[in-house]
């Protein structure tokens, strides 16, 4: 019977990941997990809601571009992500795995693929669940497309954008590229697991202050169940 597990958790940036894991360790403690910190090259992001910067080692490991171009394949899985790069240091994955049975990682769907495919060849003893957040169903943006006459790429563009202008963390060039993005990483979310839509994402932080919003809650009633 497999203990350990590795869960994945992809979406849009803005979708909602942070607030959904936050409502999580306030309101399901008994479901213990560690999160794998990420390296990344792009600098720490000021986060409105509390006007603090990001923290080097607990956020992601903020490191120079080109110091990824020397990390050794055998011991990091490295992507670009968006306009930056972003690496997993696998001897940290095993290492934490040696002493926890659940590693949550928040990951761009690219390196998200690339985790997935090593731990089957590396770790089978390993389980690994996928989970996606996606803004909208499949059937509301389609929905939204053929109403507004639009295609379904445009929709998604038009609606993280605006998410990610509300949330008002990220400069406007930063904006257009994680928004462009958006449609492609819903459509690679379709081979996980679970997905899960969320429609309340980092920009709705009044929705995720405690009391929660009703679909702040189902989200996290969902995710919980998965994890459980």
């Amino acid at each position: 019977m497999q203990n350990k597990r590795v869960v994945i958790l992809s979406g849009p940036s803005c979708v909602g990941k942070g607030p959904l894991l936050a409502a999580m360790q306030r309101h399901y403690p008994q479901i213990s997990w560690v999160p794998l910190v990420l390296s990344t090259s792009r600098k720490p992001r000021l986060k409105k809601h509390n006007s603090q910067y990001e923290v080097h080692g607990r956020d992601y490991y903020f490191l120079p571009r080109g110091l990824f171009t020397t990390m050794d394949p055998k011991h990091f899985l490295v992507a670009d992500v968006r306009s930056v790069i972003q690496a997993i240091d696998l001897d940290l994955l095993d290492e934490m795995l040696s002493e926890h049975d659940l590693v949550l990682v928040e990951l761009h769907t690219t390196l998200g693929k690339m985790l997935k495919d090593w731990m089957v060849n590396n770790r089978p003893d390993v389980k690994v669940v996928r989970i996606f957040l996606s803004p909208l169903s499949d059937s509301e943006i389609q929905e939204r497309a053929k109403k507004q006459g639009k295609t379904c790429e445009e929709i998604v563009y038009e609606i993280m954008k605006a998410k990610l202008r509300r949330r008002g963390e990220d400069a406007p060039e930063k904006i257009e590229d994680r928004a462009a993005h958006a449609w492609g990483e819903i459509q690679a979310g379709r081979e996980y697991d679970h997905i899960i839509v969320n429609p309340v994402g980092e920009d709705a932080v009044d929705q995720w202050s405690d009391p929660l919003s009703a679909e702040a809650q189902r989200v996290m009633h969902e995710f919980a169940q998965i994890l459980d």
